[in-house]
């Protein structure tokens, strides 16, 4: 790209306010919504929605379905007399096997689960906020390589800052390993 080329589309795009200010809140939040769009939860679209529902209780009854037969055929008498129950000797067998299986199964989930949010909660309260999870000397040094870099190819710090457009040249690209070879060179890898 030619100096001349990039002058005129440093005009065309603040001719066109294409970047947002960070003081327009207002731009901003104008932004996200329209850049965020779903039809369903639009205005009308009442088709849309009808199909929606109409899916969802399709698929929660093909769920549901086979597990309210199975809770009413592992009872001895019926809940609910419009579905289906087991007659055979074989069902009721299977039926013994998986109300055992099932009650064990739901004991095991609760007690691990009861168990990982105490554990969970327990960390974030206690262990987590005390202990440092990263090496704030690694981090300095990683900081200044990156400085270092973004000095070097894009200028200093305070114009880089302040430039509300700048087009990079494609030498000033940064590599795929780049960053990660800075860092193995410094002593600062990531593992």
């Amino acid at each position: 790209m030619t100096d001349k080329h990039i002058q005129s589309n440093t005009k065309q795009f603040s001719q066109e306010n294409i970047f947002i200010e960070p003081d327009d809140k207002t731009s901003n939040s104008q932004d996200v919504k329209n850049f965020v769009q779903d039809d369903f939860f639009d205005k009308g679209h009442w088709g849309l929605k009808l199909r929606q529902f109409g899916i969802n209780f399709a698929f929660l009854i093909v769920l549901v379905l086979p597990v309210l037969i199975l809770f009413d055929s592992l009872q001895d008498g019926r809940f609910w007399q419009s579905l289906y129950h087991w007659h055979y000797q074989d069902g009721f067998d299977l039926t013994k096997f998986l109300q055992a299986s099932i009650l064990i199964a739901i004991v095991v989930v609760l007690v691990c689960s009861l168990a990982f949010l105490v554990r969970n909660n327990y960390r974030e309260q206690k262990i987590y906020p005390n202990q440092i999870t990263y090496n704030d000397d690694k981090l300095q040094a990683r900081k200044s390589v990156m400085n270092e870099l973004y000095t070097s190819r894009y200028g200093d710090k305070s114009f880089r800052e302040s430039t509300k457009y700048y087009a990079v040249n494609e030498e000033q690209n940064i590599d795929d390993h780049l960053i990660s070879d800075l860092f193995k060179e410094s002593g600062v890898e990531i593992k």
